[in-house]
């Protein structure tokens, strides 16, 4: 409400645009989310974090190759930027291209080596790449970190089948 109370006496203010873009995210409202980001990035030089916004926006839309732009863009203008090498490792497995996700996810690794979120992207590209006893190892990491993390418990378990390790897996 308070966003929208600003935009309504300056329809330009990029803060507020930007900040009720990313709750348009979270609430699952993808196409304001989009605009009202989009209008952000009009009205200022956009910033590595509002790329990385617009970008986990595109990529909710399903037009992945728009987002890994935007995390390209972001990367560009903070090479240190580890969201955004985890949400372009993300895209890029998505895209089918999981050797260059091993990458993006040991980039954003190198800046946050405790970051669960990176080590389970890691995971799940080896695990497509056959690579079971990496991946296995990336979601303990994952997990060492943030044990409640239940994707990254299923992924393990899945990944413990793979190699017939049956009473662990269950």
């Amino acid at each position: 409400a308070l966003y929208a109370g600003i935009l309504a006496v300056r329809p330009d203010h990029f803060d507020a645009l930007h900040m009720l873009g990313v709750i348009k995210l979270a609430q699952g409202q993808l196409d304001e989310a989009l605009q009202l980001i989009a209008g952000a990035m009009r009205s200022k030089k956009p910033s590595p974090q509002i790329l990385l916004n617009y970008g986990l926006v595109l990529n909710a839309l399903n037009r992945h190759n728009e987002a890994l732009e935007s995390f390209d863009r972001a990367i560009k203008l903070k090479s240190k930027y580890s969201d955004a090498h985890i949400n372009r490792g993300a895209v890029l497995a998505v895209l089918g291209r999981d050797e260059e996700g091993l990458e993006s996810c040991r980039k954003a690794l190198a800046i946050t080596p405790k970051n669960s979120e990176a080590h389970y992207n890691l995971g799940n590209s080896l695990r497509r790449l056959g690579r079971d006893e990496e991946a296995l190892k990336s979601f303990d990491c994952a997990l060492a970190y943030r044990p409640d993390y239940v994707s990254a418990l299923n992924n393990r378990g899945m990944t413990l089948q793979a190699l017939k390790r049956f009473d662990e897996a269950l």
